[in-house]
């Protein structure tokens, strides 16, 4: 189990989402059956640890933290990559578990 932490994202929307890109920052989300849906922001960094290309062949399982210690057990449900930058992640999907 990994622990990531995450930061709320209040801005949504295509320019603010490139330009946290820039800042090396991954728009995110979080959902499921028992909370509204989230939309946080992640630090490339953190991400890049978890050997993150094989969660198709696995289920990779997260423990998501913020400041206030509110933690979140999700499982990755989707990643997009950039088109031509293969490495890049432009955005990543979680569901609570």
């Amino acid at each position: 189990m990994y622990k990531v932490q995450f930061f709320k994202r209040i801005k949504i929307g295509k320019g603010f989402s490139r330009r946290l890109r820039i800042n090396n920052k991954i728009p995110a989300v979080i959902y499921g059956k028992k909370i509204k849906t989230l939309p946080i922001i992640i630090n490339n960094n953190d991400i890049n640890h978890i050997n993150i290309q094989n969660f198709y062949k696995k289920k990779i399982l997260l423990t998501l933290i913020n400041k206030k210690n509110t933690l979140f057990k999700v499982k990755i449900i989707d990643i997009q990559y950039h088109p031509f930058k293969i490495n890049k992640i432009y955005h990543i999907d979680f569901i609570t578990i």
